[in-house]
């Protein structure tokens, strides 16, 4: 079968296992790409798994072990700036005090 793919007259290399190339057929207008874009998002936005009441996660708790640790990552990358940014305000105060 993929010999027959492969051989046909209208592929876009000739022996690869390239799809026939499609001519004569336009894109699509933006407009239309648009629309159906929305409606794809739209469908997509209905069938998506709700939550079934406050605060119920809306990721999966496979995922809970990573968003921990992520978070554990942020937070101590967040707390090191914060002591960089302290000690570099403590040491220019000290620095003007003029003592």
């Amino acid at each position: 079968m993929l010999d027959n793919i492969a051989n046909h007259p209208n592929s876009a290399q000739p022996g690869s296992l390239a799809l026939p190339v499609r001519h004569n057929v336009p894109p699509l207008p933006h407009s239309v790409q648009e629309h159906l874009g929305q409606m794809l998002r739209a469908d997509y936005y209905e069938r998506a798994e709700k939550p079934r009441y406050l605060g119920d996660p809306a990721l999966p708790l496979e995922f809970d072990p990573y968003l921990y640790r992520l978070e554990q990552k942020e937070r101590a990358l967040r707390i090191m700036r914060v002591r960089e940014q302290g000690a570099r305000a403590v040491a220019e105060a000290l620095s003007n005090l003029n003592l």
